[in-house]
């Protein structure tokens, strides 16, 4: 089962992912970005879901950090909100987000997603734009 590592301050977010996912993925969680990279590097996530909107651009200043850490730089990381603009998500993906995904999340289009990226990290495909 792959583990899906999923970053968000919202408990209720927390809650509807831990429903939806528990028969497909290993779900871990984390509501801050507080140790956040020794977390990564601890739990060996496959992918990361990041909350775009963690306070003190928080969620920017951790994409730059695991793209720079040779141990995290291949897991890709899909970024999540309710609302985002296109400069927000064009600069997590300059920072290295590989796809954005709305909240509250629809599980089919979660899925699709996670499962996309899952297979081209397994081939080592890795968009250098």
């Amino acid at each position: 089962m792959k583990k899906v590592l999923l970053v968000d301050d919202m408990p209720t977010v927390l809650d509807q992912a831990g429903d939806m996912m528990k028969d497909r993925y290993e779900l871990v969680t984390c509501s801050d970005t507080t140790g956040l990279k020794e977390k990564v590097k601890s739990e060996k996530p496959d992918i990361i879901l990041l909350d775009l909107y963690l306070a003190d651009d928080e969620a920017y200043e951790l994409l730059k950090a695991l793209q720079e850490d040779k141990e995290t730089a291949d897991i890709p990381v899909i970024t999540t909100g309710a609302d985002a603009s296109v400069l927000v998500i064009s600069k997590a993906f300059f920072l290295g987000a590989v796809d954005f995904v709305r909240k509250p999340f629809i599980e089919h289009v979660l899925f699709q997603k996670i499962d996309s990226r899952l297979k081209l990290a397994e081939i080592g495909y890795r968009f250098e734009g």
